[in-house]
């Protein structure tokens, strides 16, 4: 008998062996089956929130910065930094030395706790409004389902408008037909221009507490008015520093332009050598930076907890390979006795093993698949692309582990003395 009839006899000996006792073989596998399905399932939940959160980033575009005087505290600890204001001649002066600014466009919240909305007979608590110019929409990239934007005329004049989110607008009765009508926030009439598209949920962020401000629940829940107005509501001086977005020509490298715009802020505000940034200055670079590492985060976690699964998983396997060991004692004993050789009854152990492991790997990996797809497009509402390495190492994995908890018992088997063995009852 040649070597590699050998090993084709080895392996349908091993093969039988599972089968002939279906029932262990499946429950051997469940810890194999559990860890490889679950790493599947967070890594394809964690491309899709990380997919969910880079196409929202980059549909403002890579050249949008945002300014604004605010400081970091760790700043404060480590700097001496003076405040200075953010306010419209900062701004007009930093598009004389940035000439590749396009589009600059001022935000402003007016905060209030105990601001009610009136519509009809329906009332509702808002915690804020956000003020915006005639591009503010544009530059965030809320487009408008119904009705029409704010204009230069508006926020010129503080016209009493607003322009709310889908939700908010649901939750007070108002659709495409109250275009034009009025109703009242913090006893202030103002009127409805217009209604912003659905935008859909945030993973992960409850949605339907109606004890809850709709307006901390993402775009379907704001409350948008022209930049200036309402401000017998808003703090003292909440206008004159507001918080800036910024469009830069495309043409330009956004390392460039980023450099451009703090050399040039550090200009307007007169500071020099070492002195620290009393602005602060972010790109939507940087937003997909952030978004990349808690998808590494992330990673790692799950790469630890597929760790541990499999490692129960594997330590299941070889507990019932020593099991398997002892039942089949005399049959060794009388497999020995008809001449097989020790490699031979090696090689049958670890193939049982391995043969275990990797079809777990398999049903994990189709669960996985299956399961991690559906929960993505169910709560990310994004689907996420596996990566390979993910996809290879739950095959590969399983197969490693079972050759590594199948050695001792196959080498204990292997080393049974075969008198032994057939006296074994």
């Amino acid at each position: 008998m040649t070597g590699w009839t050998r090993l084709q006899e080895t392996f349908r000996t091993a093969l039988r062996s599972i089968w002939s006792h279906r029932m262990r073989s499946v429950l051997t596998t469940l810890g194999i089956i559990i860890g490889v399905s679950s790493v599947l399932i967070v890594v394809n939940l964690t491309k899709g929130l990380e997919g969910r959160i880079m196409a929202e980033v980059k549909k403002e575009g890579s050249h949008t910065f945002f300014v604004s005087a605010w400081v970091p505290y760790s700043r404060f600890k480590t700097a001496k930094v003076k405040r200075m204001p953010m306010d419209a001649q900062t701004l007009r002066e930093l598009r004389e030395l940035v000439p590749q600014i396009q589009l600059a466009s001022p935000q402003a919240n007016i905060w209030n706790q105990q601001m009610m909305v009136k519509a009809g007979s329906i009332t509702r608590r808002v915690t804020y409004l956000i003020c915006l110019d005639e591009n503010g929409l544009d530059l965030s990239n809320r487009e408008l389902a119904c009705g029409r934007n704010f204009t230069a005329t508006d926020r010129a004049t503080r016209a009493p408008l607003a322009i709310l989110g889908a939700k908010i607008a649901e939750d007070l009765g108002l659709s495409e037909a109250s275009i034009g009508k009025s109703f009242t926030v913090a006893g202030q009439t103002v009127e409805l221009v217009g209604i912003l598209k659905k935008h859909g949920e945030i993973p992960f962020v409850p949605q339907d507490n109606e004890d809850e401000d709709s307006a901390m629940w993402g775009p379907d829940g704001m409350f948008f008015v022209p930049f200036g107005s309402l401000r017998e509501l808003a703090r003292p001086g909440a206008f004159d520093s507001p918080f800036w977005r910024l469009q830069v020509d495309s043409r330009m490298p956004v390392k460039e332009a980023e450099d451009s715009l703090r050399q040039a802020l550090r200009r307007i505000r007169g500071l020099r050598g070492d002195d620290a940034d009393n602005f602060m200055l972010e790109s939507n670079g940087k937003e997909v930076e952030k978004v990349e590492k808690i998808g590494r985060t992330l990673m790692l976690a799950s790469g630890a907890m597929v760790g541990v699964s499999l490692l129960v998983g594997g330590i299941g396997v070889m507990n019932i390979m020593l099991v398997s060991v002892t039942e089949r004692t005399r049959e060794i004993g009388v497999r020995k006795a008809m001449g097989a050789r020790r490699k031979n009854i090696l090689f049958q152990f670890l193939i049982e093993a391995i043969v275990l492991c990797v079809a777990g790997g398999i049903i994990g990996v189709t669960l996985g698949m299956i399961l991690g797809a559906a929960l993505s497009q169910l709560l990310m509402k994004h689907l996420g692309a596996v990566p390979i390495w993910a996809f290879s190492s739950a095959l590969l994995v399983p197969a490693a582990v079972g050759l590594l908890f199948g050695l001792y018992p196959a080498n204990k088997a292997a080393k049974l003395d075969p008198i032994e063995a057939l006296r074994y009852e």
